[in-house]
């Protein structure tokens, strides 16, 4: 049955006329219609939202619905929204939606979508946005993402099946913007990513817990209470690793951290899994596990350092003596640039008495550019009590010396830096070595570029290196041309096999070379070549590598 727009008219105008309402008996009679007819038109209203229905006792009162119409409120939402009939003409499109696409509701109200800008605005998702609303016109409702790639843009849809004012069937749908939305959540991601990966590869140790249990433990927290397994850890209190002595203190320190105050750094003794005892360094800071105030603590192991200390402190004779038979120059160095220490084997390297440098300036000791450098290290490592490790060149007697500088600071009970243990230790010998080495290197690099032979190296069979011969052997205009790329592209199918026996030998063998064969190689412009080749694998840096030697032949007759 097909609804006649004048009927549905004519029953809305009489029910405008009363607005305490009126039932289908009394519909019927005042516009003419029998009673089926008058329900089905009355149902379609209904379903359309422009009429309620009441129950007075045994009677179905129809009113005229009070609420906003629909497309009224389509009309001023801010999201893109589009209604279309069972054959896809739009018979509804918003401002911001005609904004979108860039064209006007007269060129587009009336035509199938497919034929209308919202094609071509939509481009790539268009053929998938179709068939999620052709769903929704045999009655399913759909919701989801859809993205425009060309244009950076992400839409949350939703389609749902539609009755229209005439009875007709068709489906709306709503598009809502959230590109924003999206960039802020896969930042918030990446962000959470990044923080999770440094916590992971954090040297300190790292809890999170939550009314005293512990929630998670990185890597170096395992490695600290010497735990094979985060199920040793996570789950238990907090307190079954700290001594009784220290439980109140890390309770105190706790309750300032939810309350967002500043705990102190604190040092105390805590329980390995084993039983056994270390002493650690840290502090902890309020933060917000799954919506529940929690604390993360980060700590770290100080034992060997406390252990040096107390043993530098305890046996300074030793240490003297020590220092005495040292072949390093050591020396200690006060807050007021002064040397309070200084061992024979530095005095002997300036030539100058112990006791001419013991209580002088420290620019005694070393040559005045030495000093004014150094200067500012010593102030760094006052300043943040944080050791510092540097390489450097001392001239003494007309020779340069390489030393490698270690400066740590001496802590009195209150933890403050009273001075500077410096040692310099003589790495002449293993400089000259290095430089011999890299000498060598950069020889070896020269025959290798020089070889008459062409010759390459590839790692997990991808070219790594090439000689001057390989390159030209192979037609490039460089080594870059060919650097990076799977060893399998130069190889002509004929000599695949040849090349998967060969990489199956040098792994069954390492070391061992893989005798001479002939072999076919493309080069770079597609032709091929004929080469002889010999192949060794050998290890380069921990990573296993294959060192290939080739010389181009004469194609034998019919190649």
């Amino acid at each position: 049955m097909v609804l006649r727009k004048e009927i549905t008219i004519q029953i809305k105008a009489l029910l405008k006329k009363n607005p305490q309402g009126l039932s289908i008996t009394e519909i019927v009679g005042a516009i003419g219609v029998n009673r089926n007819t008058a329900g089905r038109y009355l149902e379609n209203l209904l379903v359309s939202g422009q009429v309620e229905m009441r129950r007075f006792g045994m009677a179905k009162i129809y009113v005229l619905s009070q609420r906003v119409p629909l497309s009224a409120i389509l009309s001023i939402s801010s999201e893109l929204v589009v209604q279309l009939d069972n054959n896809l003409r739009i018979i509804f499109i918003n401002e911001p939606f005609l904004d979108f696409i860039g064209t006007h509701e007269k060129d587009v109200l009336g035509k199938n979508i497919e034929y209308t800008s919202v094609a071509t605005v939509f481009e790539e998702a268009f053929p998938w946005l179709i068939r999620r609303i052709r769903d929704g016109l045999i009655g399913n409702e759909r919701s989801g993402d859809i993205a425009l790639r060309l244009k950076g843009l992400i839409f949350f849809y939703r389609i749902a099946p539609t009755v229209f004012e005439d009875g007709r069937k068709g489906v709306s749908v709503i598009l809502e913007d959230i590109t924003e939305q999206k960039r802020a959540d896969n930042a918030l991601r990446e962000s959470e990513d990044r923080y999770r990966k440094l916590v992971e590869i954090s040297p300190d140790a790292v809890f999170l817990q939550r009314e005293g249990r512990i929630l998670y433990a990185n890597p170096a927290a395992l490695s600290l209470l010497g735990a094979s397994h985060s199920d040793e850890i996570v789950g238990k209190n907090i307190l079954d690793f700290v001594p009784s002595a220290f439980q109140d203190k890390i309770r105190t320190n706790i309750e300032k951290d939810l309350a967002g105050q500043t705990s102190p750094r604190t040092e105390l003794t805590m329980l390995r899994v084993d039983g056994t005892s270390i002493l650690v360094e840290g502090r902890g800071i309020g933060t917000i596990s799954e919506g529940k105030p929690a604390v993360q603590v980060a700590l770290r192991d100080i034992t060997e350092q406390k252990r040096a200390e107390q043993a530098l402190r305890q046996s300074e004779d030793l240490y003297r003596t020590l220092a005495e038979s040292s072949t390093d120059l050591i020396f200690l160095i006060d807050r007021d640039d002064r040397v309070k220490y200084v061992n024979s084997y530095a005095s002997a390297m300036v030539n100058k008495p112990v006791d001419q440098i013991i209580g002088g300036p420290r620019a005694s000791l070393f040559p005045p550019d030495v000093a004014r450098a150094q200067k500012k290290t010593l102030e760094t490592v006052f300043e943040t009590g944080a050791p510092v490790r540097n390489e450097g060149a001392l001239t003494f007697a007309g020779r340069i010396h390489w030393f490698d500088h270690y400066m740590t600071p001496l802590k009195d009970t209150d933890n403050c830096v009273r001075s500077i243990l410096g040692i310099s230790r003589d790495i002449t010998e293993r400089k000259n070595t290095e430089k011999q080495l890299r000498e060598s290197e950069q020889l070896y690099k020269r025959l290798l570029q020089q070889s008459f032979d062409a010759i390459a190296i590839h790692k997990d069979k991808k070219i790594t290196y090439l000689n001057e011969k390989a390159v030209k052997i192979l037609g490039a205009a460089s080594p870059e041309e060919l650097i990076g790329r799977p060893i399998f592209d130069l190889i002509h199918p004929d000599s695949r096999r040849d090349l998967e026996d060969r990489l199956r030998k040098l792994s069954t063998d390492p070391g061992i070379p893989v005798p001479v064969t002939t072999e076919r190689f493309f080069r770079v412009n597609g032709t091929t070549v004929t080469v002889e080749v010999m192949a060794i694998s050998f290890d380069d840096n921990g990573i296993p590598a294959v060192r290939v030697v080739f010389r181009e032949i004469a194609p034998q007759a019919g190649q």
